[in-house]
């Protein structure tokens, strides 16, 4: 199996439990921590669809990639305006924000940034026609953005 291969594997496998997350930890959950997890779970979404196409469970379809990107900017852009440094978002119901965001507030910002500019070359790759090997590699990348911020700031899942 090669590199990208097994990483498209583990994707999938932690895409499918934070969907399944999701599902169970949005009840109850109001403002802007739903707010977040809403594009938590679009983006994950769009992710899984991507992810599958790139694993053989589903056709290859270019215009899946770009609907995956679109999202990734979309709520890569607000990203930081979901994170206020409010009593409510660092310790609301079922949030799993840690608070390095807001003590490293600085990084956290660098590390949204460069998902974006990432979500945004991953775009620029499908709309630009790319073959299969090249979309998995922007992919790939761009979901890595996703995992090492999800390692530093937010809480381990149970």
């Amino acid at each position: 199996m090669k590199k990208y291969d097994v990483s498209i594997v583990s994707l999938a496998v932690c895409m499918s439990l934070l969907l399944g997350g999701l599902v169970y930890g949005h009840s109850g959950v109001t403002g802007i921590i739903k707010e977040r997890m809403d594009a938590m779970k679009d983006m994950g979404d769009k992710s899984k669809v991507v992810a599958d196409m790139f694993k053989g469970k589903a056709a290859f379809d270019q215009a899946a990639v770009v609907d995956a990107a679109e999202s990734f900017i979309l709520h890569g852009k607000g990203m930081k305006e979901v994170f206020p440094d409010t009593h409510e978002s660092r310790h609301g119901k079922k949030t799993e924000a840690l608070p390095v965001i807001w003590e490293e507030w600085d990084d956290f910002a660098a590390q949204v940034d460069e998902f974006v500019a990432l979500s945004e070359s991953l775009a620029q790759t499908a709309q630009a026609g790319a073959d299969e090997r090249a979309l998995k590699a922007a992919f790939f990348k761009t979901t890595k953005s996703c995992s090492s911020c999800h390692k530093r700031f937010r809480k381990p899942k149970e």
